[in-house]
């Protein structure tokens, strides 16, 4: 059968078929305009039409408990099965083994006139749809689901729907598995200062960090200990997790020290910046080393090639510039770290013939030493 037709039933307004023999979803039913209440529940919808009810334009009340909706709705990818249905006030969708959130355009049609939605008994974990976009929904049935604690995105959204709604907003929250931890001491605060109202007066039974039983409401007057108990314990956490990182850290260097202490050596003398900056601390610009014999040549060409045509200082040790009556010994030694480079003067005698060497050593007297 594809398709039922109803006719003379203008005076109609409630149909109720639960456990009727009728339990087949996968089929039209025309007619249905001017019913009002609709009730298939423990049906079979496991194949759903999903225009099975395209001809109740005027249906305010749907009721479809236990009807394996879950795995009908699955393939309702353009979410036909309510399209169209804007007079719909009340949705029981109860006890249909949803677990996924539904679509964003599943209530479509019905964001300005759905005011009560059932979905308890389900396995949702968290509020399956967008209640900011609803206008006048005003009670929510999320009793006996699979729900830990609500997020402050829900609450945030279950607060605006409260005020565009300006009526008294409900939720049912019993036979969730409840958690009082340190995430959702937000959510139990909110239970007993939020102006919505709840079954239970807000007061469920919840577990504990350490899986004792307890309340919301004997956490909700002990909430400042217990936000206390929750930041010393992120701070324990975060100090033992820091003192641990920066414990490795010392091993790892004592083990490696020498390969560190040359690889800092390394970047620092191959970095530009680093090495203008030590320089730019230095007196001289070089120091020259030479022997007696080439006296002559270096206070003389060399000189005055560098010092009077290029502007370079140098400290020559025979020329006075060290302090007087200094051992000559320490002297070089006291010159050469006031020195940028050292120029190293020398005579080669190969083959007869004489060539003067002149070498310029580019590293710091600190670097000699090691």
């Amino acid at each position: 059968m594809n398709s039922l037709t109803l006719k003379g039933i203008k005076d109609l307004y409630i149909i109720d078929l639960a456990y009727s023999s009728l339990f087949d979803c996968n089929y039209t039913v025309n007619g249905l305009q001017n019913v009002k209440i609709l009730n298939i529940s423990h049906f079979k919808c496991v194949h759903l039409n999903h225009n099975l009810l395209q001809s109740a334009v005027n249906l305010e009340q749907l009721i479809m408990d236990s009807s394996l909706l879950s795995i009908g709705l699955k393939d309702d990818h353009h979410s036909k099965f309510l399209f169209g249905l804007k007079c719909l006030q009340y949705i029981d969708f109860s006890r249909n083994a949803f677990t996924n959130r539904f679509r964003i355009s599943t209530f479509k049609s019905q964001l300005n006139s759905l005011q009560s939605l059932i979905l308890e008994g389900n396995l949702f974990t968290s509020i399956p749809l967008y209640l900011e976009d609803f206008t006048r929904l005003s009670f929510l049935n999320i009793r006996n689901n699979k729900i830990a604690y609500l997020t402050t995105q829900e609450i945030d959204a279950i607060e605006v729907l409260f005020e565009k709604s300006n009526r008294t907003m409900t939720v049912l929250l019993e036979g969730n598995p409840l958690v009082c931890t340190c995430a959702s001491l937000d959510f139990v605060e909110w239970l007993f200062t939020t102006k919505v109202k709840f079954d239970s007066n807000g007061s469920y039974s919840c577990v504990e960090n350490d899986e004792n039983i307890t309340t919301t409401n004997i956490v909700y007057n002990h909430l400042r200990i217990m936000r206390i108990r929750c930041i010393t314990t992120v701070w324990l956490i975060f100090s033992a997790t820091l003192f641990g990182v920066l414990l490795l850290f010392i091993l790892v260097g004592y083990r490696y020290k020498l390969h560190l202490q040359y690889f800092c050596l390394f970047i620092g003398m191959a970095n530009p910046l680093f090495r203008k900056s030590k320089e730019e601390a230095l007196e001289y610009d070089a120091y020259v080393a030479y022997c007696e014999g080439d006296y002559t040549w270096v206070y003389g060409p060399l000189r005055i090639f560098l010092e009077e045509r290029r502007n370079y200082k140098l400290l020559l040790l025979d020329r006075g510039d060290v302090l007087a009556g200094e051992h000559r010994l320490f002297a070089l030694n006291n010159s050469i770290q006031k020195c940028k480079k050292i120029i190293l003067v020398s005579f080669l005698t190969m083959l007869g013939l004489t060539t003067k060497l002149l070498l310029e050593l580019n590293i710091s007297w600190d670097y000699k030493q090691e």
